[in-house]
């Protein structure tokens, strides 16, 4: 991929991460990640680095509002998913949708294109469109529920993913320490950084996220590649 469509993929998905959050957000900060994706958008000269920079500022930000968001749309999609699925399909597909079900197939599987084989194209096309109706009824049945009796929950998940985030950049904290102490093996240090970076990226849906395990399981990890680069650099120095 050239820089250019790196420059476009990467403010689309800012653009997507600033939409699906935007609903939850605090009023002060919504206005201030919107006026960062009209810059951004409004400037195709900035390089991907620049627009990957922002978008990590205001992804910590917001991870925790998104974080709890993308939890209740899944707590009430394994409630009410099939109910609200079924709602958006015609009555033929509703049979065929019971006749999946009874196979032993799962709304999961139509979100992850399994059931190919068993469905038709055009078939295939009907469930598509019902799943994005699905998502858009869900989530505005979830935003309702959070501007109203879900008031006071969803707060109190969005703190409880704040104190999360707080330990993982500890953790990370920790890593760019090692790696700057590591200079004198530069190829563990960039090993590091690109493990921080990774980090980044999965909070702002560039890439895989990785939990608080992962990360205190790196930081083992290359506690003990360096303690064996230094005993190799002692044995050598012996020899």
């Amino acid at each position: 991929m050239k820089e250019k469509e790196f420059t476009i993929y990467t403010t689309a998905m800012f653009r997507h991460l600033y939409e699906f959050v935007a609903d939850v957000l605090p009023g002060e900060l919504r206005e201030e990640m919107q006026h960062a994706l009209m810059h951004i958008e409004a400037q195709p000269e900035l390089s991907r680095d620049d627009i990957e920079q922002t978008m990590i500022v205001f992804g910590k930000k917001v991870w925790p509002h998104r974080k709890a968001l993308q939890e209740s749309i899944e707590l009430h999609e394994g409630k009410m998913g099939p109910q609200f699925f079924r709602s958006n399909l015609s009555r033929q597909m509703q049979r065929r949708f019971e006749e999946f079900l009874h196979h032993g197939g799962t709304l999961q599987d139509i979100h992850s294109g399994a059931p190919a084989q068993f469905f038709s194209a055009d078939e295939r096309a009907a469930l598509n469109h019902a799943l994005v109706d699905l998502h858009q009824h869900l989530r505005s049945y979830v935003l309702q529920h959070i501007r109203g009796l879900g008031a006071d929950e969803f707060s109190s998940r969005v703190d409880e993913f704040r104190g999360m985030l707080q330990m993982l950049e500890e953790e990370l904290d920790h890593i760019r320490t090692m790696a700057d102490d590591a200079q004198e093996h530069p190829l563990l240090a960039r090993e590091m950084r690109e493990h921080v970076k990774g980090f980044e990226h999965g909070i702002v849906l560039l890439g895989p996220e990785y939990s608080h395990e992962q990360i205190a399981q790196a930081r083992d990890h290359f506690v003990g590649r360096k303690r064996e680069l230094v005993v190799r650099g002692l044995e050598i120095s012996l020899s």
